[in-house]
């Protein structure tokens, strides 16, 4: 306990309470932002001796010179980009939804920064409270899929997932980052207080790693392995141990033909899938999941080629995407908006939108080469693979997961000025 209670305690307490939020509770993510946006505007001394509380000039100063930070300047760019389109809006109660919902864009940059730096040890051990959290509820599944095997592999069977704390596929995305994480903290030789923690972060990770297939959630499985990949493409670069490295692509490549075989929660998802796409293939897929997100890009397409430069407008989207389904495919239970982010925001708002969000997206990870980092390299391959199977940063959660973590990772090294922040050193992180 510390002698005296400051800023960056509560800051980074809150900061905890969001990971945890994020895979837990909507409430507690709301009480865990709402209390970071007003941790960065005060500044405060707590102990047996004082109190003081006080508004942080120097916080609000560096708000207001936010154009110095330019990825978290380019953070913002995807609020401006659904409040731009204002112009096109008819429906504007769709893009008022979709205006709230972009809005901690452009407060969370603003709050980062209203927040002391953080530093790469306390960055680190928030990476490590997430890798626990996840390893705690990761072994609750499970044994509630052991004690339910029965019941739960018949959910499978039916395309149904499995029970998770919140939305399943929010939560195997978490798992995903959990993996990456806990990899990096390893290969940081990062531990709190022993040093035998490093078998435990292992063990972890692996567990995590195989635990993802056993939940059987394909979104958190892809976002896994596009970040593996760019991780060991990453390795064989700087290594140059060619060999080596594709002998490891080799077998991460296998890794989901032995799950196929081993893990029967994964064969099950499996197979509903490749029934689901023979159904689709023959014109009967109507009760099958898939074939409303193969469909819902499909429009999505067609939307985008219809409106090339601008989109049908980002608050029009819902009503256009309505009114394509009950023409042209009225047989499907429940019109969709494009399960891909990158065809939601073309069909949206067009060719225009799309380049102005290819570079909110790809600027904080090229921003004075920071894709040379791990994490964040791995953290963009989840991201990355999310937004090609869901329109991932339109609803709370997915923008929480996106911009907090990207936000925390940006702000260990937001006063950095000659070189990125990326880890070289090899010692033990005590």
């Amino acid at each position: 306990m510390p002698a005296s209670l400051e800023k960056q305690h509560l800051v980074l307490f809150f900061y905890v309470v969001t990971i945890a939020a994020l895979a837990l509770s909507p409430f507690l993510l709301s009480v865990g932002m709402i209390s970071l946006a007003v941790l960065s505007l005060i500044r405060f001394r707590v102990s047996r001796r004082e109190f003081r509380v006080a508004i942080d000039r120097e916080a609000i100063r560096r708000m207001l010179r936010v154009w110095q930070y330019p990825p978290f300047v380019a953070i913002t760019l995807f609020f401006f980009l659904v409040l731009l389109s204002f112009w096109q809006t008819e429906d504007y109660s769709y893009w008022l939804a979709r205006l709230r919902i972009k809005v901690p864009f452009l407060a969370l940059p603003l709050v980062f920064l209203g927040h002391p730096r953080l530093e790469e040890r306390q960055w680190l051990g928030l990476l490590y409270f997430l890798l626990v959290l996840m390893f705690v509820t990761a072994i609750g599944v499970a044994i509630n899929y052991g004690i339910h095997y029965e019941e739960i592999q018949l959910m499978l069977k039916q395309g149904q997932p499995m029970p998770t704390p919140r939305n399943h596929i929010r939560y195997s995305l978490l798992l995903a980052l959990g993996v990456v994480s806990g990899g990096y903290l390893y290969s940081r030789r990062y531990f709190l207080r022993f040093a035998r923690e490093r078998y435990f972060i292992l063990g972890a990770t692996l567990f995590l790693f195989l635990f993802i297939h056993l939940l059987s959630v394909r979104s958190g499985i892809l976002a896994l392995y596009a970040a593996l990949f760019l991780l060991l493409a990453r390795h064989i670069l700087v290594s140059r141990r060619y060999a080596l490295g594709l002998a490891m692509l080799a077998a991460l490549a296998a890794m989901p033909a032995a799950a196929y075989l081993l893990v029967p929660s994964f064969r099950a998802k499996v197979d509903y899938m490749r029934w689901g796409l023979i159904k689709y293939q023959e014109g009967e897929g109507a009760d099958y999941s898939d074939t409303g997100r193969l469909v819902s890009m499909k429009v999505g397409w067609e939307l985008a080629r219809q409106h090339p430069v601008f989109g049908v407008g980002a608050g029009n989207l819902n009503q256009e995407v309505k009114g394509v389904f009950e023409q042209s495919y009225p047989q499907l239970p429940e019109p969709l908006v494009p399960h891909n982010q990158f065809l939601f925001v073309l069909a949206g708002t067009g060719a225009m939108g799309l380049l102005l969000f290819l570079f909110a997206l790809f600027h904080p990870l090229f921003y004075r080469r920071n894709y040379r980092h791990p994490f964040l390299l791995g953290f963009y391959g989840i991201v990355l693979a999310a937004f090609m199977i869901e329109h991932f940063i339109e609803n709370s959660t997915g923008v929480g997961f996106f911009a907090f973590f990207l936000l925390l990772f940006l702000n260990v090294g937001r006063e950095a000025t000659e070189r990125p922040f990326f880890c070289s050193s090899k010692k033990s992180l005590r």
